[in-house]
């Protein structure tokens, strides 16, 4: 699609063979890209526009047959649809509505924190300091860990492999079928650093968003035109996921999206919704 076909013939150079690229911005309050400027959304495996429109037609009744004498249109939305199959943390968090943030892993010696109070054999619990956060060691040198049965009683030092299976990278540990511990009996955590700190963790929150805006960038790189490229500019787009995000399968994992191109009269452009333009 090089352009406006001005030949009068037609051309097997406006065959499209559809690849490309997704950028989003978010916009400042005046309805322009912000100083982050567009963000590059990864692969997209699938991007699609829909226009649709609302109309109302008018019927004569002045003879035996009813006919149309006239037709309306009413209203008109351009809706667009796009898979995502990179699924950094800021797409995943967009796939949830949500936000991302850094989880602060604690990072200093953790003394007599409670596990439980109704310890179970065979359950998998989570490591957590005395204010509830999570430890996580992610192969941080040195951090030693001692688990002890009834600690606020007569403390008894457990064996690991023999009365509990410990998972550090991910803070969990597992009271073993064979253990002494009783259950319902009280645990403690002991976590001594050690030379290397464990790091923070990148962290997404689920539904904090009502729908994800800004402005949508895609640059369509057409493969049966010698890589020609059209860019569609959606000035202001409300997003939301849509669809199912397979976390097992056979396939690569996608994101799926859908939305509505809103009116933005922060932009200079004659179209306020979409500009369509070839290179």
């Amino acid at each position: 699609m090089p352009g406006i076909n001005s030949t009068g013939a037609p051309s097997t150079r406006d065959y499209t063979l559809g690849r490309g690229v997704v950028r989003l911005a978010k916009l400042t309050a005046a309805g322009l890209p912000d100083s982050d400027g567009f963000r590059d959304l990864g692969n997209a495996p699938e991007f699609s526009i829909n226009v649709s429109s609302e109309e109302l037609t008018h019927q004569s009744s002045r003879e035996q047959i009813k006919f149309t004498d006239k037709r309306v249109t009413i209203s008109q939305e351009v809706g667009v649809s796009f898979q995502l199959d990179e699924m950094n943390f800021q797409n995943l968090a967009d796939a949830f509505s949500g936000t991302t943030e850094t989880y602060s892993n604690p990072h200093d010696t953790i003394f007599d924190s409670i596990i439980a109070s109704d310890v179970k054999k065979g359950a998998w619990y989570q490591i957590k300091d005395a204010s509830g956060a999570r430890v996580y060691a992610l192969d941080a040198a040195g951090m030693v860990y001692t688990i002890e049965q009834d600690p606020s009683g007569t403390p008894a030092v457990l064996v690991e492999g023999t009365d509990f299976e410990l998972d550090a990278q991910l803070g969990l540990v597992r009271i073993l079928p064979g253990s002494a511990v009783l259950d319902g009996d009280e645990i403690g955590i002991d976590v001594t650093v050690g030379a290397t700190s464990a790091e923070d963790l990148d962290q997404v929150n689920a539904l904090k968003v009502a729908a994800v805006e800004g402005a949508l960038l895609f640059v369509q790189e057409n493969a049966a035109d010698g890589g020609n490229k059209t860019e569609y500019l959606f000035h202001k787009v409300s997003l939301s996921s849509d669809g199912d995000l397979s976390l097992i399968g056979d396939e690569f994992q996608v994101a799926n999206f859908s939305g509505i191109a809103e009116a933005n009269n922060g932009v200079a452009d004659t179209s306020k919704v979409l500009t369509v333009r070839s290179y």
